[in-house]
């Protein structure tokens, strides 16, 4: 099967990311530093996406939160440090870690291996799923067959609509050219459901009111993780190790829920390194 048009330019841009990035792989050794250091000087500097509802973003009253801007700050918090928030795009924040600018990355960074090549990623500390969305009422789905005779609205050539396209589920897809109109046609009855980024429930729940719409097949799963530079051992042993007491006390999961509107996986993988955490097709 010959890749689509989709697949070849997601691996330019991918091939292109990673030759600009292994570029600064030389310098990164030269910004390293100490679990130590960083508290003695007082400040995590961490990079953040600060346009990515709900990740990170200004609320109404201009502040910056989000659930990553809050994991910074609760693992500032730990260090007994203060939270210096640098904001980074997809296309600039590797390029901002490995050349000091900032300690860490909490950036919505899945861990994929092209970027497991460049930076040194913690265990994951959420998850970032495409999921099927229906109205509350629709019972939970198993897999594929319970799509058949649907009316499925997905964004255009994205991930959901690959696989519900592949999946050739007997349902009628329906594509839409964003994901606010798709979120719309959910919710004004043209579709019964439609494929979406888990955040999109909480997006539904503000437009429609809570608890109408629910997410109900996991479609795929990926994982987020802390990144650092590739040489400092210490501190990602230190990020794994506040992780692993966030995840027992159950904090970690209280913050997922507040602001993704889900709770975690049961059983996360415990490293963001080798083949566990990579990302995974939770359906057949």
């Amino acid at each position: 099967m010959k890749p689509s048009i989709q697949m070849k330019a997601r691996r330019t841009v991918l091939g292109a990311t990673l030759a600009v990035a292994l570029g600064f792989m030389g310098m990164s050794s030269a910004y390293a530093q100490s679990v130590d250091s960083i508290k003695k000087s007082g400040v995590l500097k961490a990079g953040a996406q600060v346009a990515q509802v709900p990740w990170g973003f200004t609320d109404a009253s201009g502040k910056l939160t989000g659930f990553d801007i809050e994991f910074i700050e609760l693992l500032a918090k730990d260090l007994g440090v203060k939270a210096q928030i640098t904001p980074v795009t997809s296309s600039n924040r590797v390029a901002a870690l490995l050349t000091g600018q900032v300690d860490m990355l909490a950036a919505v960074m899945g861990i994929f291996p092209d970027r497991q090549k460049v930076v040194l990623f913690s265990r994951p500390y959420a998850t970032n799923e495409n999921v099927l969305i229906a109205k509350a009422s629709v019972p939970d789905m198993k897999g594929w067959d319970d799509l058949k005779g649907m009316r499925i609205g997905v964004p255009r050539g994205t991930p959901q609509d690959n696989a519900v396209t592949a999946a050739k589920a007997g349902a009628t897809i329906q594509r839409f050219d964003d994901d606010a109109t798709t979120v719309q046609a959910l919710i004004s009855g043209q579709v019964d459901v439609i494929g979406a980024a888990i955040t999109q429930v909480n997006n539904i729940a503000q437009a429609a009111g809570p608890g109408k719409y629910a997410a109900k097949l996991t479609l795929q799963r990926a994982f987020n993780g802390a990144a650092v530079r590739p040489t400092e051992r210490e501190w990602v042993n230190y990020i794994n190790d506040f992780v692993s007491r966030k995840l027992a006390s159950g904090e970690l999961n209280a913050l997922f829920k507040k602001w993704i509107g889900v709770d975690l996986p049961k059983s996360m993988p415990t490293t963001g390194e080798g083949e566990a955490p990579l990302p995974v097709i939770v359906t057949k």
